[in-house]
């Protein structure tokens, strides 16, 4: 393996220039935090994944990945650990059907379809309801006029009144930036047909305003809807200007999270 090549990567995508973007470094040894930090600022995409193989197995292959934003590292992110499965399943281990990932959200597991869609092995996150004054008055000041309920996990979860009201949005990123905490923002409601939900994902404290198709919000987004909709396999939609599909199956602790990718360059 070389780390002579960046991947760049369309995840829960079909085609190219949809989903959400993702560059993939595949590395021999760790850059230094502080040039990774440079690398995924450079890039100006919301994540850009770092990865090192561990074990040289074909058959099942192990690796330590590493994600940051322009930002800083973060433990968890769905659409670049999606992009690198989909580099390292194409072009360096092609007969393998699972991959292993330390990562700062313990150990990951990513299969892959016959037809190719990739299905990772996440945690599921749970969510409190939010009762205090001061941080309903604090989203309500950046969702506006619009009624919703208001749930506390790793990032607020607002449940608006339908899906147009998620989609038509026009968020004040200075306000969301204004939060209380380190909570950013996702906004989520029932589907109308197609999906079974829909939500967009605010993350402008860590320099992401609203990203594309945000993986890892779907291991609160999934188990909160699973509950409400009493179904355990759920499709959806992440309603960005990019847009993306994303399959769900909600387990009692993992999520499993499903989509397809495309190799834009390299």
């Amino acid at each position: 393996m070389s780390r002579k090549n960046q991947f760049f990567v369309n995840s829960f995508a079909e085609e190219a220039f949809s989903g959400n973007p993702a560059a993939v470094c595949i590395v021999d040894e760790w850059p230094s935090e502080a040039d990774m930090q440079q690398i995924a600022k450079e890039n100006n995409l919301s994540e850009t994944a770092f990865c090192l193989c561990l074990r040289d197995d074909e058959s099942e292959p192990r690796f330590h990945i590493r994600w940051f934003t322009p930002g800083c590292e973060v433990d968890l992110c769905g659409h670049a650990t999606l992009a690198t499965a989909y580099v390292l399943f194409r072009h360096f281990f092609k007969e393998a059907k699972i991959l292993h990932f330390q990562s700062r959200s313990g150990e990951l597991h990513v299969r892959k379809t016959d037809d190719f869609v990739i299905l990772m092995d996440f945690p599921a996150y749970s969510l409190d309801n939010v009762s205090d004054v001061s941080e309903i008055k604090a989203v309500n000041d950046v969702l506006g006029n619009v009624s919703f309920e208001l749930f506390r996990g790793i990032d607020y979860v607002a449940v608006l009144p339908d899906a147009e009201a998620v989609k038509a949005f026009v968020p004040d990123f200075g306000r969301i930036t204004s939060l209380p905490g380190n909570y950013n923002l996702l906004i989520t409601a029932r589907g109308n047909g197609k999906f079974d939900f829909v939500s967009r994902c605010f993350f402008p404290k860590e320099a992401i305003d609203e990203d594309p198709v945000t993986g890892s919000a779907h291991c609160t987004l999934g188990p909160l809807w699973a509950k409400r909709l009493g179904k355990t396999d759920l499709t959806a939609y992440q309603a960005s200007a990019r847009g993306g599909i994303l399959h769900l199956t909600v387990g009692k602790d993992r999520v499993i999270v499903g989509g397809k990718a495309v190799e834009v360059h390299r």
